[in-house]
């Protein structure tokens, strides 16, 4: 199947409904660019999405008061294994450390062996699993049998283990559920021509796809009144139904989803190509061309097979490239991760007038559900109008530095805590470090997103998604280094810490990529209701913070 876009698709998607400056004829100067419609059965795909996030954020909510406080069913903070709050951060941490980690196993086994429909139905499975062992170890009984710990921890690595497959496999086969890699022409009911553009739709796609994410993540709106309510077993029974229901959704439309089928040694045959560009200095001395010229093409047993082709080396060069960015990322996930588990035990030190000290958590999703629609229907299409670039590197920059100013705040915030009587400062004061973080992963995550899948071959678009995700895990395990001060007296220094890291790794991030959005698309041949003939021919140009030369 087709890229859902060119192949040697541009970075910078928010220009091209202004820029058809390079169309020959003249004939496309100006014309606006709008996304398509979304195929139908893609929406099967979002329920598991929906249906996974619902499971994966309800069953988080309660986990850090489970740790961390003691069973004592008269007390206003609920609890079960009373480990206090660095073991609780550390078993959290390493939970999201393992299920983003996973995402690796997860893309293998998809990309190489079964496929992604095939992976998602295993994954499925294996988080029915873990689900069903937690349930069953967080009863009264369990806990006060002392099998609540042994239990949790079965959970999260079998839990984990399914978290890995779907959120590797989801995305992609969501995307690739939409076919069209061409603009088109077309005259709407107004008498506008305008370029319907595929590059917009496949970005509207991981929107509206993190928008359901942030749907199913308003689940500890449930999970956490139950927990403080009722019990713990109780509230991770209602994850267990929810991911239940989304397997049987998503395997009733097993007939009609687009699949690629997987590529056998397609990892291991990027591996080799990266293996010969290391030897010959240069991905374009690389190519098998290149090697025949040079008479060195028979030093490389790879370059001789019938896959080793100049177009697979510049595919895995794209793919490369596109991973070069991730390594900035673990430094914005650091910050971001706090709102799962210590922002949580913030609140349990302020004043909480019947509040759940877990229930301000669900402020992120909700402020993503309304400012993801903000967004697409209205800054985005604004900005277009007026011609502002705001481009892939642009909105990381912006969500690295709102993630900043949320640690700032929340290392303002306890230094108060610290100075004032005891829980006498209001939990909801704490609302703006959760909207901070809300905002800027619209601009990191939906980005990344976007670019994990829209620069990966199409044989490792899984293992570049899971890439993106392991960033996750790689700040989930520098948090759990972090352990000994993520606990009174030293937080005021370590959300300090965060918001300058956080800072820094952002302003580094725009310094190496800022010259990579310089690039227009080629809409020469455009004829109203017919694809482009031809791929566009400009790449997408990494720049190596600041250099231009390739590896």
């Amino acid at each position: 199947m087709d890229s859902v876009l060119a192949d040697n698709r541009r970075e910078n998607p928010e220009e091209s409904p202004n820029k058809i400056d390079q169309d020959p004829t003249g004939l496309h100067v100006g014309l606006r660019r709008i996304p398509d419609k979304f195929p139908p059965v893609a929406l099967l795909i979002l329920v598991v999405e929906l249906g996974e996030r619902f499971t994966y954020f309800g069953l988080s909510g309660p986990i850090q008061n489970y740790i961390n406080n003691p069973y004592d069913p008269g007390s206003d903070l609920p609890g079960a294994l009373g480990k206090g709050q660095a073991v609780a951060s550390a078993l959290g941490n390493f939970f999201k450390f393992w299920a983003y980690a996973s995402t690796i196993i997860g893309a293998i086994i998809a990309d190489q062996y079964i496929g992604k429909f095939k992976a998602i139905t295993l994954s499925l499975g294996i988080y029915i699993v873990g689900l069903t062992i937690l349930v069953a170890t967080s009863t009264p009984a369990g806990i006060q049998s002392h099998a609540g710990f042994g239990g949790l921890v079965a959970a999260m690595v079998i839990i984990g283990l399914g978290t890995g497959g779907i959120k590797a496999n989801v995305t992609p086969m969501c995307a690739e559920q939409y076919q069209n890699s061409k603009p088109v022409l077309k005259t709407l009911k107004s008498g506008e021509r305008v370029i319907v553009d595929p590059e917009l739709t496949v970005q509207r796609l991981f929107m509206w796809f993190y928008w359901v994410v942030n749907v199913g993540a308003l689940s500890p709106l449930i999970t956490v009144n139950v927990e403080a309510r009722n019990s713990f077993w109780l509230a991770y029974l209602i994850p267990l139904i929810a991911i239940l229901l989304s397997a049987i959704v998503f395997l009733s439309g097993q007939k009609r989803y687009v699949r690629v089928p997987p590529q056998g040694s397609a990892i291991i045959d990027a591996c080799k190509v990266l293996n010969i560009v290391r030897q010959e200095k240069h991905f374009e001395d690389a190519k098998p061309s290149a090697l025949e010229a040079a008479g060195r093409l028979s030093k490389y047993s790879f370059a001789s097979s019938p896959r080793y082709t100049d177009q697979y080396v510049t595919d895995v060069r794209r793919g490369f490239r596109s991973c070069r960015m991730f390594i900035f990322f673990p430094f914005y996930f650091v910050c971001w991760v706090q709102i799962w588990n210590n922002l949580i035990s913030q609140a349990g030190q302020m004043a909480l007038h019947g509040t759940p000290n877990d229930l301000l958590q669900n402020l992120d999703p909700i402020a993503l559900c309304i400012f993801i629609p903000l967004l697409d229907l209205g800054l985005y299409p604004f900005l277009r109008k007026l011609k502002i670039n705001f481009s892939p590197v642009c909105r990381i920059f912006t969500g690295f530095l709102l993630v900043s100013i949320s640690m700032v705040y929340a290392s303002v915030l306890q230094h108060y805590i610290y100075i004032s009587p005891a829980k006498s400062i209001h939990v909801w004061i704490q609302a703006p470090a959760y909207i901070f973080v809300a905002i800027s992963e619209a601009f990191v995550i939906v980005t990344g997103l976007e670019l994990a899948f829209t620069h990966a071959p199409k044989n490792l678009r899984s293992f570049i998604s899971a890439l993106f995700w392991l960033m996750i895990g790689i700040a989930a395990a520098i948090c759990i280094g972090l352990t000994p001060v993520s606990q009174d007296p030293y937080l005021v220094w370590m959300y300090g810490s965060l918001a300058i890291v956080g800072f820094v790794a952002g302003c580094a991030f725009y310094l190496c990529f800022r010259k990579s959005d310089s690039l227009d698309p080629d809409t020469s041949g455009l004829i109203e209701g017919v694809p482009v003939e031809g791929n566009r021919e400009h790449v997408t140009q990494f720049a190596d913070c600041g250099k231009s030369s390739e590896p």
